[in-house]
């Protein structure tokens, strides 16, 4: 892919551990003695901004209170870090759906779905027109450009393009104005919807893909930034970002990894910031069939998700 490593084959930070650990639930023994110290987990994920160390100090701090002690690496994109959980370099990694779906592909379709937010729930994209550019259905769309946006996000571009090609859209008769290349720089491709709904709004385009939260959160709290956009069409549901295991990761310590997170309190000052600068209220388990549809259309359609690909 096209990112560039930030330094050397990853950027990491990894915090290695006092060998003992605080009282807390072992029930699936992963707490271990002062002879046979409990393993550490390796838990790796994309420095996708300033705040993502932050993010998973408050998680090793509240892990390590809990009994369960874990180390994280921070890489500098999702490519090297499914290649990381690939060769057990780390145990657990925060992956976006995509980076999900080519783990799970990578090794043998396999793969655990240990734990997501309850924003990645039911997530779904949307196909923003100008109101001003007269497009009432798919059919219009014809010699209109759409504007996409990262191609290492696939709510931004593979899921939806999927869903439109089966609901009858001829993307060939259609322009495609791809910001890849000029949003896709820093690790973080689930930003990108932001870029689109700005050139949506510049004029670059008559139509673009963002996100269904984000245009429910601007329609309510900042109607100015979506003013003269309409929706046209909503895609099916689908999971969005979760922390993928592989299939021979200990259950007992998926499970007690899981547990802890699921039992996150926003009123606990350990876990407040995790859980605000992650932007959700609440952990959930995940579930492999959120992915089921990315899966299948990386298998039926293998140059579906590279921008060189176009279409």
């Amino acid at each position: 892919m096209r990112y560039q490593l930030l330094s050397v084959a990853t950027l990491s930070v990894l915090l290695i551990l006092p060998q003992t650990v605080n009282a807390g639930d072992c029930s699936a023994g992963s707490c271990g003695s002062k002879e046979n110290p409990a393993p550490v987990i390796r838990i790796g994920a994309v420095a996708y901004a300033p705040g993502a160390v932050t993010v998973f100090e408050g998680m090793r701090r509240y892990f390590d209170r809990s009994g369960l002690p874990v180390d994280y690496v921070l890489f500098s994109n999702y490519d090297a870090l499914v290649t990381a959980l690939a060769k057990g370099q780390v145990d657990i990694a925060w992956n976006t759906p995509l980076a999900h779906a080519r783990y799970h592909l990578r090794a043998g379709n396999a793969s655990q779905t240990l734990v997501m937010r309850d924003v990645d729930c039911n997530f779904r994209s949307l196909l923003i027109v100008r109101a001003d550019a007269k497009i009432g259905s798919l059919e219009d769309l014809k010699g209109k450009t759409l504007i996409l946006g990262s191609w290492q996000a696939a709510e931004a571009t593979i899921l939806p393009i999927h869903f439109l090609k089966r609901e009858g859209l001829k993307l060939s008769q259609v322009k495609i104005l791809n910001l890849d290349r000029q949003v896709d720089l820093h690790g973080n491709p689930c930003s990108s919807e932001i870029h689109v709904l700005r050139a949506l709004q510049e004029g670059r385009g008559q139509a673009g893909i963002i996100g269904e939260r984000l245009w429910k959160r601007l329609s309510q709290e900042q109607p100015d930034q979506v003013s003269g956009l309409r929706s046209l069409w909503v895609s099916p549901s689908f999971s969005h970002c979760v922390f993928t295991a592989s299939k021979n990761f200990d259950k007992g310590l998926a499970d007690r990894f899981t547990k802890l997170m699921l039992a996150m309190d926003p009123n606990d000052p350990l876990t407040a910031e995790v859980i605000r600068l992650e932007g959700t209220r609440k952990w959930v388990t995940g579930s492999p069939e959120g992915f089921q549809e990315l899966v299948k259309t990386l298998v039926e359609e293998p140059g579906c998700c590279s921008a060189e690909s176009g279409r």
